[in-house]
């Protein structure tokens, strides 16, 4: 059995963070976005945080591990 639970939380400033850390990881947004398993336009929505929706909690972990930061976002 499976239990879902969801849950939103605003933090602003974070795609200030992801794109700070972006640019401080050296990557190219290609690798980057390869990585975690997105298009480019969904990268930018995060960074300028225009993203219809929520970013899931998922791709969140998964932009820390291709940037090799901890965002520091507690649920």
């Amino acid at each position: 059995m499976r239990i879902r639970q969801v849950k939103e939380i605003e933090i602003e400033g974070l795609g200030d963070r992801i794109k700070q850390a972006r640019l401080d990881s050296r990557k190219s947004l290609e690798q980057i976005c390869d990585e975690v398993g997105v298009s480019r336009t969904y990268w930018y929505d995060i960074e300028k945080e225009t993203l219809k929706g929520a970013l899931s909690i998922e791709n969140l972990r998964k932009i820390e591990e291709a940037l090799g930061v901890d965002l520091d976002v507690k649920f």
